[in-house]
């Protein structure tokens, strides 16, 4: 596993739409990661994200496109959700 390989898949992901695409059917982190796997990357999901922190450190507005907006729709984390959020109490 390793940051240099998260850092080079955000650098691709930035400009590939084709790469992007490969991950559009994934349902869990666990996919997400043996997808980069098949693709020739080794990173885990925690690597993944210490490396997007590092990165959108400091930014104050945030477009919706590009690969920021793409990774928020991708299961690549798990989000906690309230319990509202899903009609729960």
């Amino acid at each position: 596993m390793s940051i240099e390989s998260a850092t080079q898949f955000l650098k691709d992901v930035s400009w590939s739409w084709d790469l992007r695409e490969k991950f559009q059917d994934v349902a869990t982190p666990e996919e997400f990661i043996d997808v980069a796997i098949q693709l020739g990357y080794n990173f885990t999901t925690q690597e993944l994200e210490e490396v997007a922190h590092e990165y959108s450190e400091g930014v104050k507005v945030r477009r919706g496109y590009g690969v920021w907006a793409w990774l928020r729709t991708v299961n690549w984390i798990r989000r906690d959700v309230p319990q509202e959020a899903n009609g729960e109490s």
